[in-house]
């Protein structure tokens, strides 16, 4: 299942380890896509019947089509980086902008979450995140998309000292 917006691709395939890795070549090939990272999960058997390609205008759908998150979004910490913040409880606010759907079935601990159904939803509430203007943001998500987009309206906004989890909790 690939989406194709003009903000770049996203997508799961699914197929024998040899054509998983001729797919990422092809993909590297391009030079628009050299830089693009893969999260990789084994599995036992061939994960989806069909192929399925969309071309969509926004790979998440947001709100946010003027944000470009290729110019400027909040920097990365690492999996390994945010773990050592959680252990040694480093002054920082840890904000989730997944869905209630997604936040609901689980969540970082003392994690601040938004009302929202929908992604598109995140800039009506980011008055509700005014207090903590000048506090360490790390922002997370699932995959790492919406945390590219929000970080940068967090930026865009006034925020000023904004993060994103890198690869999102599937990297975590």
């Amino acid at each position: 299942r690939i989406i194709i917006a003009s903000e770049g691709l996203n997508g799961t395939v699914s197929g024998s380890a040899k054509e998983v890795d001729e797919y990422m070549k092809t993909v590297k090939s391009d030079p628009r896509f050299a830089d693009i990272e893969f999260k990789e999960e084994l599995v036992p058997d061939h994960t989806f019947k069909k192929l399925h390609v969309r071309v969509k205008d926004e790979i998440v759908h947001s709100s946010l089509k003027e944000i470009d998150p290729t110019k400027k979004t909040g920097a990365y910490v690492e999996p390994d980086q945010l773990r050592e913040m959680i252990k040694n409880q480093d002054d920082f606010v840890i904000l989730d902008v997944r869905s209630n759907y997604e936040h609901k079935l689980g969540k970082f601990k003392n994690a601040v979450t938004l009302d929202i159904d929908n992604f598109r939803d995140f800039p009506d509430k980011i008055n509700e995140l005014e207090q903590y203007k000048g506090k360490k943001i790390v922002t997370y998500c699932t995959g790492g998309i919406k945390c590219e987009k929000a970080s940068a309206y967090l930026l865009e906004q006034g925020f000023d000292n904004v993060h994103q989890l890198h690869g999102g909790i599937i990297k975590y």
